[in-house]
């Protein structure tokens, strides 16, 4: 495994993990508030996300280190990385603008704003997601 492959792992698994604790909270009536407070939550979650993708970098390091018995090193890029990072960040971009722009509908209807907030705060997450997943296809099958 490479340290790319690892990090794409690592952010798909904090995705997972926060996706769930805010479904948890959702679930259990924490979708409803003023827009101030999701928003305070949202900024929580992104926050969470990026400390867990520092601690599981470093994690996963020191993890398939042992596992290899030699150091994982970040290998310089080579054409086939920038390739692989072209296609995956076309897919993220698509994939965020749609989902942002379909973020503005209910907004336009009149919804309540805290669907539009949330509906904000996946756009990027989704396309985050898919770009690591992209990632690791592309990785796998070029």
């Amino acid at each position: 495994m490479t340290s790319k492959e690892m990090m794409a792992w690592v952010q798909l698994l904090g995705v997972a993990v926060v996706g769930g604790w805010l479904g948890w909270d959702a679930l259990n009536g924490g979708a409803v508030g003023s827009a101030a407070e999701i928003a305070q939550k949202l900024l929580w979650a992104v926050g969470a996300m990026i400390g867990f993708n520092i601690v599981g970098a470093i994690i996963g390091t020191i993890v398939v280190s042992i596992a290899q018995r030699e150091e994982l090193k970040d290998e310089p890029s080579d054409e086939r990385d920038h390739l692989v990072s072209a296609k995956s960040q076309r897919n993220s971009a698509i994939a965020t603008s749609i989902l942002a722009a379909l973020a503005l509908i209910p907004l336009a209807m009149g919804v309540d704003v805290t669907l539009a907030i949330y509906a904000l705060f996946v756009a990027p997450v989704a396309g985050g997601t898919i770009n690591a997943a992209s990632e690791l296809y592309y990785y796998r099958t070029m």
